[in-house]
């Protein structure tokens, strides 16, 4: 695959810097709680940089691109030095165990992280049903 086909893949018009931010994120192995904690912010900021309810300023978005391993015009863009579009990555079998159980934690993360937030969506409903009744 070409490098412009690469950079469409991931271009403003294909991704947001939200889904970018989030993909370079797991392919640096890291949780949103960890990315918080390098760059210093709670995890709240960044979980609304990867769902595109607000974007990091310029000196964040540097400390981002270093941190994650990718251009910060990639990250605002996707131009750049990034991660490969899907099509290019490697096969599962030519991973290593290692890399293997480390995409399956990632994975794991993202799900355990993803229930945490339905418990507490489902809590809050749950609440406010009950001060309908009480009404």
């Amino acid at each position: 695959m070409s490098e412009i086909e690469q950079c469409d893949y991931y271009g403003d018009e294909v991704s947001t810097l939200g889904e970018r931010i989030s993909v370079a994120r797991e392919r640096a192995g890291m949780s949103q709680e960890e990315l918080a904690q390098a760059l210093a912010i709670k995890s709240g900021m960044l979980e609304n940089w990867e769902n595109d309810a607000a974007e990091p300023r310029a000196q964040r978005m540097t400390m981002l691109g270093g941190i994650l391993g990718v251009s910060a015009g990639w990250l605002l863009y996707g131009m750049g030095e990034g991660v490969p579009a899907p099509s290019e990555e490697p096969a599962i079998d030519e991973f290593s165990d290692d890399k293997i159980a480390q995409m399956l934690m990632v994975e794991l993360q993202d799900a355990q992280e993803m229930q945490r937030k339905i418990t507490k969506r489902m809590m809050r409903i749950e609440e406010a049903l009950g001060a309908l009744k009480a009404a």
